[in-house]
């Protein structure tokens, strides 16, 4: 049995399988961040079109502006879109880029708190599940939930208990702190580590092996990095109500912000008018992050499991506030669900203690299903984002017709009312092409209508641009402008009647 166990050791599956795992992973994650978009969900939300408006209208005025929430993320966005102009890419790089990240602390995070081998497979559960998948392909400020939450967490259970700890390490911790207070909500998230730092022994004894020139130099960076954020808000008080509260609060209405949050989540019977595929989280990672929290409840003042808890009462408590928080609960899940794992494998393993074979043949059924739960999880979500209209809806891919079909000089109608009309206009920024509200007065134009035909008796239609979509899939009404002379005849001689030849686009 020794030289079985001896030969196991010495195989080359055996010395690299945990950088074998991570290539793997790596791999995998960057596949489907590049593949994943072109299947689904296929299109932009309006908080994504909102969020590059935003990111458009940052100056080196945002300050004395107020244009201060969420700046970190919004500032990659605008780099983004000034250096691949506006695309369906360009708006969810910033995304892309802190998901990467976020995943990255995730997986040194879960190497702080688990074995190796436990750590592999939860990293790997938890970074190509649907739910993170989406985050990083989502181009909105929600992905950096995660990002912080992840970073301050990896530098925080580096620093605590470390008694030679790299002056890095606090002077990164603080930086991470300052900047996640430009994402609102976060600073409670702060308010927590500081009581906790005050109350908790281990962390006492952590901030005690600061020196006192270093805490100087970081307490001087914290102030350097939030004075953008404070004298924005002293100019503009709107901001803190936006940042610590939400506006137009109702407290009667906490439970139900609380359910509508997380309804998408967990719901496995019926899909909900959200941006969320019902469910986020499918049966069998359910089961695994209850077993996680089972195994868990004896080990519940640990600093991992006191972390954990935390992190889940921030994200229901302040989805009250804000729905997008909600989705922070990934960190804590990540923890449980690798708690499962570990709980799984530890219970085999005891039964067999000194038999490798038993070993290898009772890890690889969890590798087995977390496969086949991963595969599970992205095949729904493939064909949800696609065929689930309720949530389908919420998604458009005008921007990429627009590009493909309209060419330099055309005119887009999008009528004022239009939720979306400012991003719209960011087109004829990137795209030469004028957005307006209302036809022009002027001859020999293509005019394309965005999602509604026009009505001008001057406009000949020439192609109609539909989406896959079975409603409101006729999203481009594309025009050519005529002048008519008195006789109601067009210049060209001809009538003025229906294009009979015109074919509805794709």
């Amino acid at each position: 049995m020794r030289a079985v166990k001896k030969l196991t050791k010495q195989s080359f599956l055996y010395r690299y399988r945990f950088i074998i795992g991570y290539a793997i992973l790596t791999f995998a994650f960057f596949f489907l961040l590049s593949f994943l978009p072109t299947i689904a969900p296929k299109g932009l939300t309006s908080g994504e079109m909102e969020s590059a408006v935003k990111a458009s209208e940052i100056t080196p005025s945002f300050i004395t502006e107020g244009k201060v929430i969420n700046l970190p993320y919004l500032l990659v966005q605008k780099a983004s879109i000034a250096l691949f102009g506006l695309s369906l890419y360009s708006i969810k790089l910033p995304s892309i880029i802190f998901a990467t990240f976020a995943a990255l602390f995730i997986i040194l995070l879960l190497n702080r708190w688990f074995k190796s081998d436990v750590a592999v497979i939860g990293s790997i559960f938890t970074t190509l599940s649907t739910a993170f998948l989406f985050l990083a392909g989502n181009g909105t400020p929600a992905i950096t939930y995660i990002f912080w939450l992840a970073l301050i967490l990896w530098l925080g259970s580096k620093i605590v208990g470390n008694k030679n700890m790299h002056p890095l390490l606090v002077v990164s911790f603080v930086i991470a702190v300052a900047l996640s207070l430009y994402t609102p909500h976060m600073a409670y998230v702060a308010l927590s580590i500081a009581i906790a730092g005050l109350i908790h022994p281990h962390l006492r004894f952590s901030l005690k092996q600061v020196k006192t020139y270093q805490l100087a130099v970081n307490i001087a960076i914290a102030v350097l990095l939030m004075a953008p954020l404070v004298v924005s808000c002293i100019l503009h008080h709107e901001q803190i109500a936006e940042l610590l509260f939400v506006q137009n609060f109702n407290i009667n209405t906490i439970i139900e912000n609380v359910s509508t949050a997380f309804a998408p989540f967990f719901s496995f019977s019926m899909a909900y008018n959200s941006i969320y595929l019902a469910p986020l989280f499918g049966l069998a990672t359910v089961a695994l992050i209850l077993i996680g929290a089972l195994a868990s409840v004896g080990k519940l003042f640990t600093s991992r499991n006191t972390v954990v808890s935390l992190l889940i009462i921030f994200a229901i408590i302040f989805s009250s506030l804000n729905q997008s928080i909600a989705i922070s609960i990934i960190v804590p899940f990540a923890v449980l669900s690798s708690a499962g794992i570990e709980s799984i494998i530890e219970k085999w393993h005891s039964l067999f203690p000194e038999n490798p074979y038993a070993h290898f043949i009772g890890t690889m059924p969890v590798i087995i299903i977390v496969a086949m739960i991963l595969i599970s999880g992205l095949t729904h979500y493939i064909n949800g984002y696609r065929y689930t209209p309720r949530v389908a809806n919420n998604f458009n891919n005008d921007i990429s017709y627009i590009k493909d079909n309209l060419e330099t000089g055309s005119v887009l109608i999008v009528p004022s009312d239009n939720e979306n009309y400012d991003f719209y206009k960011l087109l004829e920024k990137y795209n030469s092409i004028t957005v307006m509200d209302e036809l022009p007065d002027r001859n020999d134009l293509t005019v394309a209508y965005l999602g509604e035909p026009a009505s001008d008796e001057s406009l000949e239609l020439q192609r109609i641009i539909t989406s896959p979509k079975s409603r409101k899939s006729d999203r481009l009404y594309i025009y050519q402008k005529v002048s008519k002379d008195k006789s109601g005849e067009n210049t060209d001689g001809s009538s003025n009647g229906p294009n009979e030849d015109a074919q509805p686009g794709t």
